[in-house]
């Protein structure tokens, strides 16, 4: 169908053509009922009543309703006009990469930053068994953030292995499906791998080969493969290298192989799947130098508990010393904890396990204890093949739990021909206790630690009685000393006693072990939140991620804080964010933070679709469910937020975070009326209580009660509440309302002296 500007189509009030080929018309327009901005993607009116185009059409919105990544547009809907079917889309602000690289070449670290994303996103689609058939310069949108996003699943199939393609047995050739001998060929001729133009059917190795036409496209500026006919093209498609020479002399040797392993003609010898291209320029884009021998690397799976329910977090304790034992070994990585434990309770396919966490081996074992016996049982597979590499049972006394967990690190260490620290510097890095019931409290408390909410004041207990029982178990004081800070931030106990109690534990424990990243995180966080002292803030998570570069929650923590208060851009903070999800991919808390900071952004959608994956992580996670409304009603989806909003705040036990932000939704919609009540709750419990004066100025002001709001503002200031800082730039729209109050802008004034 053709849409002129000025018309509508069912809710949508077309503003403006953006593009038409042989596939699809696409038209940017407004949607009227929720206020934003949308592609509508149409079929052309010759091929609107074709059967074979519009089931391919339907299924491009399949496909893409089965994909949420925040490197493939979105889709909205699938809907139904007199003239034909049409999608409403993700409107993606920017310009094609094909457009970018008119202009020539692109720098080699904006190249592999494209690259990374790129590759990110049909890794996505090959997960889901979807091909992408057409990837290319023009599908690809860059934003004016830098953020890649995949459009156009079209030509988009199952991934069905080899043979001929049935797909589109027609006569009718589109702009970007060629005609040959043996038939209908789909995709754009440039990007086609040798399988493809000879019309064979193609699997997920064909989107390595066209991935690598464009990246080869970022470097050179010019494309891989070129002719004056079709003919012409496919022959040196088929025959033909790319001209290697075109690579600028300063192209890393790494870069270089890459490229020549995307495109070699036999699919059989190209990597086998998107994901390893993609590990590779991660690990390009870091520096780190290639080694000699292949990388040495493990994750550790959560030990299967074997003695009962009361024993789970014991079995946890035991995995993650292990584990912490291995990470001190030279010449080995760790895959991090919170990604190695999202297996926790699922019996999957262990090559699975070493595709998502990009390591070469996994460990797993079980862990049984009765009265004072214990036993351990270990086995070490290669996650290529599923074959052992190594096993062992260990039956001791519970007293030699720590020697039994040295024991598994020297056979690991051996098998896989690591380095091993001395004794003594082995020794230093655990920061352990000789208590056995110390350390039982430590596993403990970590483990409730962990789940938030109401579980932090009995993981407090537990820490505190492991500190009563060993005084110089650094560990445990690392572990309260954040417990103490998040009690305060999440308004569970008073500003004023939680963090300066927070930063005098956590100085308590690096008095002990100076290498603790977990304590230095903690005084970076006191210092920046509540005693709003940034420069020394800023030093203190440089000492942090000095002593662990792959912090990724001190890394990501760091990056948000910073962006929020002014000190660095939203480019900085969202490729911080990344490299933190590179690091720990499978972290809810991490994918949160990433989704928090794209709405800082105002990235709403990609915001959304983070916030939502970060969800499915971790269900039961408060900051994730909290998150996930925040983000809908920062995109303006307020009657989505709305119904959200009671289930959070039910399952919360009405925590002051979810009644706050549904208060300002609240506002938002015009109902000031459920807006006052709630926040006559909380000026009610805080007559009685600890409450936080942020999300009662939130509330009074969502309400109509400025001032009220403003009293609550300023007394939030006197506080030192955290949640001002995410304020004083107007990157966070809480205070909306009052933003230009003379007050509340001469109170802001303050903050930032």
């Amino acid at each position: 169908m053709t849409l002129a500007a000025g018309s509508r189509i069912g809710c949508y009030q077309i503003e403006s053509a953006l593009g038409a080929g042989g596939m699809a018309e696409v038209y940017r327009a407004r949607d009227t009922k929720l206020g934003r901005a949308v592609a509508i993607k149409a079929l052309p009116t010759a091929f609107a009543t074709n059967p074979e185009r519009l089931a391919r059409f339907r299924r491009e919105a399949h496909t893409l309703a089965s994909l949420n990544h925040p490197n493939i547009a979105a889709i909205y809907g699938l809907e139904e006009s007199t003239e034909g079917p049409y999608l409403v889309l993700e409107l993606v602000e920017g310009e094609t990469l094909a457009a970018r690289l008119v202009g020539g070449k692109l720098a080699l670290s904006e190249a592999i930053d494209i690259g990374v994303q790129v590759a990110t996103a049909i890794e996505a689609a090959h997960e889901r068994g979807i091909v992408h058939r057409d990837l290319k310069p023009g599908n690809i949108m860059i934003t004016r953030l830098g953020v890649a996003k995949v459009l156009d699943f079209g030509l988009a199939k199952t991934d069905a292995g080899l043979g001929t393609d049935p797909d589109m047995p027609t006569q009718t050739v589109a702009a970007n499906a060629w005609a040959t001998s043996t038939g209908i060929i789909l995709g754009t001729a440039p990007y086609m791998s040798p399988e493809q133009a000879r019309g064979l059917a193609v699997d997920r190795r064909s989107d390595v080969w066209s991935f690598g036409c464009v990246m080869f496209e970022c470097v050179t500026g010019r494309a891989a493969f070129a002719g004056d006919t079709v003919s012409d093209l496919f022959a040196r498609i088929l025959e033909r290298d790319p001209d290697w020479t075109l690579l600028p002399g300063g192209t890393p040797p790494r870069v270089r192989e890459l490229l020549r392993r995307c495109l070699l003609k036999d699919p059989n010898v190209r990597p086998r799947d998107i994901r390893d291209v993609r590990v590779e320029l991660v690990d390009i884009a870091s520096g780190r130098g290639k080694a000699a021998s292949p990388e040495k690397s493990i994750a550790v799976l959560p030990f299967e508990n074997s003695s009962g329910a009361g024993d789970e977090y014991f079995a946890d304790g035991v995995t993650d010393e292990i584990m912490n034992a291995l990470s001190h070994l030279e010449g080995l990585r760790v895959a991090a904890r919170t990604s190695c434990f999202a297996f926790k309770g699922k019996r999957e396919d262990l090559r699975a396990v070493g595709e998502k966490l990009d390591v070469k081996t996994v460990l797993e074992g079980t862990v049984r204890r009765s009265g004072v016996q214990l036993r351990i049982s270990v086995q070490l597979v290669n996650a290529a093949d599923g074959y052992q590499l190594w096993s062992e049972r260990y039956d001791r006394e519970m007293t030699d739990v720590f020697q039994v967990q040295d024991e598994i690190a020297r056979a690991i260490a051996v098998r896989l021909r690591v380095a091993l620290h001395d004794e003594s510097e082995r020794g230093r890095a655990r920061a352990g206790t000789e208590n056995l019931e110390a350390y039982e409290l430590l596993l403990k408390g970590r483990s409730l630690q962990n789940k938030r909410g109401r579980f932090l004041l009995e993981a407090v207990s537990c820490f505190e009685r492991a500190i009563a029982l060993d005084p110089n178990y650094a560990e445990a004081m690392a572990w309260v000393s954040d417990s103490y800070r998040l009690m305060g931030f999440f308004g569970a106990a008073p500003l004023s006693q939680a963090m300066p109690k927070a930063k005098s534990m956590a100085e308590s424990a690096l008095t002990i072990d100076p290498g603790l990243a977990e304590a230095w995180a903690t005084i970076a966080s006191v210092e920046e939140q509540y005693e709003w002292n940034f420069d020394r803030a800023d030093t203190i998570w440089d000492r942090t991620l000095a002593v662990d570069p792959r912090h990724a929650r001190a890394r990501s923590q760091r990056a948000f804080w910073s962006f929020v208060r002014g000190a660095s851009s939203i480019d900085e903070a969202l490729n911080e964010a990344r490299r933190s999800m590179q690091e720990d991919p499978l972290n809810s808390w991490i994918c949160t933070m990433h989704s928090f900071i794209l709405g800082v952004a105002g990235m709403h959608e990609e915001s959304i679709a983070e916030g939502e994956r970060a969800l499915a992580l971790e269900a039961d996670s408060f900051f994730a469910h909290w998150n996930v409304i925040r983000s809908y009603a920062w995109a303006g989806q307020f009657d989505r937020a709305i119904k959200l909003g009671p289930g959070l705040v039910v399952v919360s036990g009405r925590d002051p975070w979810a009644l706050g932000a549904l208060a300002w939704v609240y506002g938002k919609v015009g109902q000031e009326e459920h807006a006052r009540a709630v926040y006559d709750e909380l000026e009610a419990r805080s007559r009685h209580g600890v409450m936080s004066s942020f999300w009662l100025s939130v509330a009074a002001a969502s309400g109509g009660l400025v001032d009220r709001s403003l009293e609550h503002v300023e007394r939030a200031m006197v506080d030192h509440d955290p949640l001002v800082v995410w304020s004083r730039k107007r990157v966070v729209p809480f205070w909306d309302t009052i933003s230009g109050q003379p007050r509340f802008e001469e109170l802001m004034r303050r903050v930032s002296q």
